[in-house]
C-alpha cells in the first residue's frame, strides 16, 4: 500500500485504535492527515496517563495541579514571574487555564500533549525534509534515533521537553536556515524551563558570530579544538565541579530561578546525585550507555568534520551545520557535569542525526553506513526505555487496547 493511502487510513485507525493510527501516520507524516493524527495521538497519549507511578514527573505535576489555587489570574502570575517568585511560566499558566474548567489532571496532560505534539511534529518534519528522498534501513535507523529524542512519551516531563523542542526547532531555523524571526523562539524557552536561561543567551550570541566560524570551504579548526577539549574535560569533571554562583548574583537571575540554580549546583545535590547513581542499577546502566554515547558522538563528529574539510563544491549547509554542532556539543559536554545537564546532549543529538542523514543522502559510503549501524546499540537504552518501557509505566491499560471513545470515557471522572 502506498504511503499516501496509509496516511488516509490512519485517520480511521486513530478512532479505532489510536496506537495503530499513529504508527500508520508515520508513513506520510508531512501530509495534513498525518499531521492531525500525530498531534491528536499526542493529546490522547497525555490524556491516558495513569498517574500511578510516584517517581514520574507526571505524578508530581498531577499532585501540584490538584492543589493549585486558581484564584490567581494571568496578570498576577506574570507579575509573580517578573518578581522572581516563579521559576518559569509555562506550567503555571497551563495549570491556571485548565483549572478554569476542570480539576482532572488527564485533561491537563491532554492539552500539554497537544502542545508538545505540535512541536514534536514540526521537528520530525525537519528530519524528513533534510534526509532527502532516500528511504532504506540506514535512514530508518536514523529516524528511530531522532524520534527517540522528540518522543511523545517525553510529555511526561512537559516543562523542559516542550522547551527543548522549541529550542531545537528555533535554533535550526535561526542558525541553519538563517530565519531571524525564529530567534524569538530561542528567547522564550526559559519561560518553559529555567534551565534554558544558561544556554539561550549563548545561542543568540553564537548567531551573530556564526558567519565568521565557517565558509563554503570548511569550518574554523578552533571550533574542533574546543569540541575536543570539552570532550576530554567531560571525563574528568565531577558533578557540579563548576561553581555557577557568579551567575545568580545579578538581578536577572534572582528569586526562584537563582535559588533553583544554586540548589542544583549545591553540595547537597552533588552528594544526592552520586548516591543515587551508585545505589541504582538503572542509573548505573544508564551511566555506561552515557559513556558509550559520548565516545560515539566524538568519533562520528570527527569523521564528518574531516570528510567535510576535504570535500569540494557548495558545502555551505554542511559547514554551517558542522560549525554549530561543534559549538553546541562543546557546551553539552560541559553541561553533563551538572545534574540533569545531560538533557542538552539530547538536543545536540537531533542536529547530529540530521547531519548524518544529509551526509548519507549525498555521500553513500561504507564507513558512514557502519557508523549509522553503530548508533543502534549506542542509543539502544534510550530507544527502549523512552519508546517502550516508559509508556508502559505511565499509561493506563485502556490506552493499549481501547478505542478513542473508550479511552476518553475511562478518564472522565478521574481524580488523584
Amino acid at each position: 500500500m502506498r504511503s499516501k493511502n496509509l496516511s488516509a487510513v490512519s485517520l480511521f485507525l486513530f478512532f479505532f485504535n489510536p496506537v495503530l493510527g499513529f504508527l500508520t501516520s508515520l508513513f506520510n507524516v508531512r501530509s495534513r492527515i498525518g499531521m492531525l493524527v500525530y498531534i491528536g495521538f499526542a493529546a490522547v497519549f497525555g490524556y491516558a496517563f495513569s498517574f500511578s507511578n510516584t517517581s514520574a514527573d507526571s505524578y508530581r505535576y498531577a499532585e501540584a495541579f490538584s492543589q493549585f489555587d486558581n484564584s490567581l489570574n494571568v496578570e498576577k502570575i506574570v507579575m509573580m514571574y517578573q518578581s522572581g517568585e516563579l521559576q518559569d511560566l509555562y506550567r503555571i499558566l497551563l495549570f491556571y487555564i485548565v483549572s478554569l474548567f476542570t480539576n482532572n489532571p488527564k485533561v491537563l496532560y491532554a492539552i500539554a500533549g497537544l502542545i508538545y505534539g505540535i512541536f514534536s511534529h514540526m521537528c520530525l518534519v525537519v528530519f524528513t525534509k533534510e534526509r532527502g528522498h532516500r528511504w532504506d534501513l540506514y535512514v530508518v535507523i536514523l529516524a528511530i534515533v531522532f524520534y527517540t529524542f522528540i518522543s511523545i512519551s517525553s510529555v511526561n516531563g512537559f516543562k523542559f521537553n516542550t522547551g527543548a523542542l522549541i529550542f531545537f526547532y528555533s535554533s535550526y531555523q535561526t542558525i541553519i536556515k538563517n530565519k531571524w524571526k525564529w530567534i524569538f523562539g530561542i528567547i522564550i524557552t526559559p519561560l518553559f524551563h529555567y534551565g534554558f536561561m544558561l544556554v539561550a543567551p549563548l545561542i543568540i550570541i553564537y548567531k551573530f558570530v556564526h558567519p565568521l566560524l565557517y565558509s563554503n570551504k570548511g569550518v574554523n579548526i578552533y571550533l574542533y579544538y574546543l569540541f575536543t577539549i570539552s570532550f576530554i574535560a567531560s571525563w574528568f569533571l565531577k558533578t557540579n565541579s563548576i561553581d555557577l554562583s557568579f551567575i545568580t548574583q545579578g538581578e536577572e537571575l534572582s528569586g526562584a530561578v537563582g535559588e533553583r540554580i544554586n540548589y542544583v549546583n549545591s553540595d547537597e545535590v552533588t552528594k544526592l546525585t552520586e548516591t543515587r547513581t551508585g545505589s541504582s542499577a538503572f542509573l548505573g546502566i544508564q551511566e555506561y550507555f552515557h559513556y558509550a554515547t559520548k565516545i560515539y558522538v566524538y568519533v562520528v563528529v570527527t569523521f564528518l568534520y574531516k570528510q567535510i574539510q576535504r570535500m569540494k563544491g557548495d558545502l555551505k549547509w554542511f559547514t554551517s551545520m558542522m560549525a554549530f554542532l561543534l559549538f553546541f556539543y562543546s557546551f553539552a559536554f560541559i553541561a553533563t557535569s551538572f545534574p540533569s545537564g545531560g538533557r542538552f546532549m539530547s538536543i545536540a543529538h537531533l542536529f547530529l542525526m540530521i547531519l548524518i542523514a544529509k551526509f548519507y543522502f549525498f555521500f553513500d559510503q561504507k564507513r558512514i553506513k557502519k557508523l549509522i549501524l553503530w548508533s543502534l546499540p549506542v542509543f539502544s537504552f534510550s530507544i527502549l526505555f523512552t519508546n517502550f518501557v516508559m509508556p508502559f509505566l505511565i499509561l493506563s491499560s485502556t490506552f493499549w487496547y481501547g478505542n478513542l471513545f473508550w479511552i476518553i470515557i475511562d478518564g472522565l471522572n478521574f481524580v488523584i
